[in-house]
């Protein structure tokens, strides 16, 4: 959809971002039902400015917008709160017809811009509390490590009360309006999009949050969907107390049950192994039959879980489809040394056992010994096993310190 509408966002600094009304999924998980933007901030200050840009496959009319409200070779920075392709896909393009351009972004930005563009380029790397003269006007940079990438930055507008947060903040929700008194109500994509995008970083965030506190903000200029000018300071609260309401529930002990039954022997193992877990103490197990669970859904069990069971029937010789799409969704940041097992069930041979265990150690849980595979049905010898497989796990989980996140420089 050819789009070449520029907004102001205040008399020096206008929207020049995209939107994108077509696309269905977002990071190949992530549903868009409501289509999404890719903003970007044109700063007409003495010495002009650019805040992120778009994804790639819209340059063309990105920088149709970029031309029509200055020169391009006027631009002296262009600023990169965070490098993902749906905000920096542009930036190649811009530097061709912005050649006396500075590219700005934290350390990490600019050793992961070199890597994504392939050339060396004009850079200024700043870090948290630094500022940068445009003349007229003040950028102010806020480190805001993991919101949700490690380069992440704010960039903040003193003299036009703008933060720029890029993703924090955000959602994927598509109005040409742009503005959130005029777009009408999208509070579930905004959960949705806290929930999938920064709910694993919470602890990240509640950070963000006491540095932007004190600033004086009239609009909070997001990466993704309305632009905050009425609503800022609701949203802000809102991803304040979903963050802490998520941290708080990682102090609880969850083990997450995920497994597919193709005759339900794995099933049985499944609720044996939880109760076997109940018993150990105060812990909460949630299982569930992952053959048609939707990816979303998943990913928020496993960022709740502190202990993660998986189990999977052996089918010619390999594990089940879905198991390896429950991979697929596992985070090695968040979800490093969480305590993992594997079970299952198998005719022929055992090779469920090692293909799991292999799995979730590579993505850096901490697997337990002793899991159990058994031939065909199980049986109460088999059962006594599974109880007691999931008791030992509970203590094991009862006894580990919570693993605190990592924080990425």
């Amino acid at each position: 959809m050819k789009d070449e509408k520029v907004l102001d966002v205040t008399k020096d600094v206008k929207w020049v971002g995209i939107l994108d009304y077509d696309i269905v999924t977002f990071d190949v998980v992530m549903e868009t039902k409501y289509g999404t933007t890719y903003n970007s901030y044109f700063i007409d200050a003495d010495k002009k400015a650019v805040v992120d840009t778009a994804k790639n496959r819209f340059s063309e009319t990105y920088l149709n917008k970029i031309k029509s409200v200055c020169d391009p070779a006027a631009i002296e920075y262009i600023i990169i709160n965070h490098t993902e392709p749906d905000h920096s896909g542009c930036l190649d393009n811009l530097l061709q017809i912005a050649p006396n351009a500075t590219v700005v972004g934290s350390g990490n930005a600019i050793r992961y811009l070199k890597d994504i563009l392939g050339h060396e380029f004009r850079h200024l790397q700043v870090r948290d509390g630094d500022t940068l003269s445009l003349g007229n006007k003040t950028l102010k940079f806020i480190g805001a490590p993991n919101l949700h990438w490690p380069d992440s930055i704010f960039t903040y507008l003193p003299e036009d009360r703008l933060l720029f947060t890029c993703d924090s903040f955000g959602a994927h929700f598509c109005n040409d309006l742009m503005f959130d008194d005029l777009t009408g109500e999208y509070d579930d994509a905004f959960l949705y999009y806290f929930n999938v995008i920064l709910k694993p970083y919470s602890k990240f965030l509640i950070k963000a949050i006491e540095k932007i506190r004190p600033l004086e903000i009239d609009q909070i200029c997001t990466g993704h969907g309305p632009i905050l000018r009425s609503t800022w300071k609701q949203r802000v609260a809102q991803s304040e107390a979903l963050s802490l309401e998520a941290l708080k529930m990682r102090e609880k002990r969850r083990v997450f049950i995920p497994f597919v039954s193709a005759y339900h022997n794995t099933a049985i193992l499944a609720e044996t192994i939880a109760e076997g877990i109940r018993s150990a103490g105060e812990i909460d197990v949630h299982i569930c039959d992952i053959e048609n669970t939707p990816f979303g859904e998943l990913d928020a069990e496993l960022t709740r879980a502190s202990g993660i069971i998986v189990g999977s029937p052996i089918i010619n010789q390999n594990i089940i489809l879905q198991i390896y799409q429950l991979f697929a969704l596992i985070n090695p940041m968040r979800d490093k040394g969480k305590l993992a097992g594997a079970f299952g069930s198998y005719g022929w041979s055992g090779e469920g056992l090692k293909l799991i265990e292999s799995n979730l150690a590579n993505l850096k849980l901490k697997v337990v010994s002793d899991n159990m595979f058994i031939k065909f049905t199980p049986h109460k010898e088999e059962l006594e096993k599974a109880h007691a497989y999931g008791l030992n796990f509970g203590k094991l989980l009862l006894e580990q310190e919570q693993i605190p996140e990592t924080e990425c420089s």
